[in-house]
């Protein structure tokens, strides 16, 4: 029992001793643990850095055994998988952009007493694209001669496309604005002044159309708005064809006593054309118009 309490008062001073040390060490660890570790990588950065040397330069002399005609081959490799990463990516945000467009026309809500039937551009003649086009719905899908087509590019904007000439089982002939087969009433701003597309002796061009049988007292003002009338039994009013561009003044070539014409800007890129919507509805009624024409 003796030899336990002398062993005892041997053993208490250099554990308390200890236990000091360990607190200390914990408190002063911030402070002595990133030198301990700037001091061993100081040591070991000599082997490191030679260990690296020697790989940069077993990589140098593999380079200069290539030859130039090796190298040069092996950059317009590299410079060929750069090109098509920039394609794909030019091609994810045209997805990116068609899928948001895809979107607006789902979620657009349909007037009232008509339908919507949402289709692509199937065809182009190359002859004739700048007068008709085929889409890829038909006769099955409720689709008729006369029935108006739009695009959405703005959204709560309609912007009247064309209109189903020709109807087959599967597919559709789209008269687009500019086809001179195809005459259209349009109301010119929020007056009652009413014109009709295509009937002057000028030309249209892929961006611009005429329009004529205008009043000879019309005020002409540039950028108003030009819309549907809703007399065409199978076309809403409301839908935007354009803006005005020009009219003629009083005395002139296609100008009379009692009417004007002019050209109308329109709306619709047709070289950027894909998806469309055709909008059908009941017969026999005129329809109540519906679709506001954007401001």
């Amino acid at each position: 029992m003796a030899e336990n309490k002398n062993l005892f008062r041997k053993l208490w001073i250099p554990g308390i001793c200890v236990v000091l040390l360990a607190g200390i060490a914990a408190l002063s660890y911030h402070w002595w643990a990133p030198r301990i570790s700037r001091g061993a990588g100081g040591f070991f950065r000599p082997y490191l850095r030679l260990a690296h040397a020697g790989n940069a330069a077993l990589s140098d002399q593999t380079l200069l055994l290539h030859d130039r005609v090796t190298l040069a081959r092996e950059i317009e490799t590299l410079r060929r998988h750069n090109a098509d990463l920039e394609s794909r990516s030019g091609l994810a945000q045209a997805l990116l952009e068609e899928n948001r467009r895809l979107r607006r026309y789902l979620n657009l809500p349909a007037p009232r007493n008509w339908n919507y039937v949402h289709t692509e551009v199937l065809l182009r003649d190359p002859f004739a694209w700048q007068s008709s086009f085929t889409i890829a719905h038909g006769a099955r899908h409720g689709i008729m001669p006369g029935d108006a087509v739009i695009e959405i590019r703005t959204p709560g904007v309609r912007n009247l496309v064309g209109v189903i000439g020709k109807v087959e089982s599967n597919r559709a002939q789209v008269l687009v604005l500019g086809n001179r087969s195809l005459r259209l009433s349009v109301r010119i701003g929020n007056s009652n002044t009413v014109g009709f597309l295509n009937v002057s002796e000028r030309v249209s061009t892929v961006s611009a159309i005429p329009v004529g049988l205008l009043p000879a007292d019309y005020v002409f003002q540039r950028g108003q708005v030009v819309t549907t009338t809703g007399f065409e039994r199978s076309i809403p009013a409301g839908l935007k064809v354009g803006e005005m561009a020009s009219l003629d003044s009083s005395g002139e070539f296609f100008a009379g006593d009692t009417q004007k014409s002019g050209f109308v800007k329109l709306t619709t890129n047709y070289n950027a054309l894909r998806f469309l919507i055709v909008i059908t509805g009941k017969r026999g009624a005129l329809p109540p118009p519906e679709v506001k024409a954007a401001k």
